[in-house]
């Protein structure tokens, strides 16, 4: 099986059949299941990922064991755990929300292709730099939106970049979803609860519908 999906975001398109084989050569394939870690936050680790499939979320393990969910990955996804550039120390915590199949690759290969290939430095640079400004906005929404517009924005990421329909089974628990919107569990509950009486979404266990995308894009804007 193939560790890299054809699509318009593969970053290794730019690499010939030579370099594809260099750098997955040794390569190793792994399956994880649920809940299982595939990155542990502040750990020494020579491999990137390369999702193949299944979702997994990636997240800064805190103190008292408050975790803040920054994004979830998925297939075709490519995650360093923030360590490629920077002595290979990771900065976040990666486990599997579903069964997940990814490559583990050998980081050295990369920075042996980056140095070698132009066209491959500047989309692996770019990759990088599109997970920096991703977490920036994460962070700045974090701290500036209530409570509401994190949950709205939340539902929004899950409908547009995850499960990309209005109607989808979330594979996050109440709790995981809290930790997405950086708050409790018992106010992530609430404040669903408040959108749901609203005729904002419509929700029974871990199926959630979005009937008013519109009030949803406002509420994370203005919330």
């Amino acid at each position: 099986m193939s560790c890299f999906v054809e699509n318009e975001a593969n970053i290794f398109k730019s690499l010939s059949e030579k370099e594809l084989h260099f750098l997955i050569d040794k390569k190793q394939q792994i399956k994880y299941n649920v809940r299982e870690t595939i990155i542990k936050q502040n750990t020494s680790s020579t491999f990137v990922i390369c999702m193949r499939d299944g979702l997994a979320k990636v997240f800064i393990e805190g103190e008292k064991g408050k975790n803040l969910i920054v994004k979830i990955i998925g297939r075709g996804d490519f995650i360093s755990g923030g360590g490629l550039f920077n002595g290979n120390v990771q900065h976040f915590t990666i486990s599997a929300l579903t069964p997940v199949t990814c490559c583990l690759i050998d980081a050295s290969k990369l920075s042996n292709l980056f140095a070698e290939n132009n066209s491959f430095a500047v989309e692996l640079l770019r990759n990088h730099t599109k997970q920096n400004n991703y977490l920036l906005s994460k962070m700045v929404s974090l701290t500036q939106k209530y409570m509401p517009g994190r949950v709205a924005e939340t539902l929004l990421y899950l409908k547009d970049e995850i499960y990309r329909k209005s109607q989808f089974t979330i594979d996050l628990s109440r709790q995981e979803l809290a930790d997405m919107s950086n708050m409790t569990k018992e106010s992530l509950v609430r404040i669903l609860q408040q959108f749901k009486e609203s005729n904002i979404i419509k929700t029974q266990g871990s199926n959630i519908e979005i009937l008013d995308e519109g009030s949803l894009i406002h509420i994370s804007k203005n919330g």
